[in-house]
């Protein structure tokens, strides 16, 4: 048995069987990582029009407003005017007078005039654009929030 361990073929073979472990953990560690990136991203898109437009248009017969035209909002986020600020949500009124919520944690960057801000630096009224991800409650959870001075020259309703 001694001398099968210590043949020049055993290591070999332990050696191969190794590298292929490590490749087989390798992969399925891959797998791993694109199924998480894909559920978010699943997540991410069956949530969107709940969090980023609001309940879909009705046309005439009820069902006809997205074939209509509809009303769609920026892909990107959204801005307007904060209308209520609370402990770590506020609630932002968009160009369609639509209102919506916006979780801030801890990990929110808030920038305005011309610094960093906490969201005791907010106020009612200020024009903001919110940059976050939708969450299943209908709510965005801020990861940016940038706030505009009157002066920047934004086009506001």
């Amino acid at each position: 048995m001694k001398e099968l361990l210590n043949s020049g073929k055993f290591r070999i073979a332990a050696h191969v069987a190794a590298i292929l472990l490590i490749i087989f953990i390798s992969f399925g560690a891959g797998i791993g990582v694109g199924l998480h990136k894909a559920r978010f991203s699943y997540r991410f898109g069956a949530n969107y029009e709940r969090n980023f437009m609001g309940p879909p248009p009705r046309g005439p017969f009820g069902f006809m407003g997205p074939m209509m035209g509809g009303h769609f909002r920026n892909a990107h986020g959204l801005a307007g005017s904060i209308i209520s600020i609370s402990k770590n949500k506020l609630t932002i009124k968009d160009k369609d007078n639509e209102e919506n919520l916006v979780t801030v944690g801890k990990e929110t960057i808030i920038k305005g005039h011309g610094q960093d801000l906490k969201i005791s630096g907010l106020k009612k009224k200020d024009k903001v654009v919110v940059l976050g991800k939708p969450s299943d409650k209908g709510a965005v959870k801020a990861d940016l929030i940038r706030v505009f001075d009157q002066e920047e020259g934004m086009e506001w309703r």
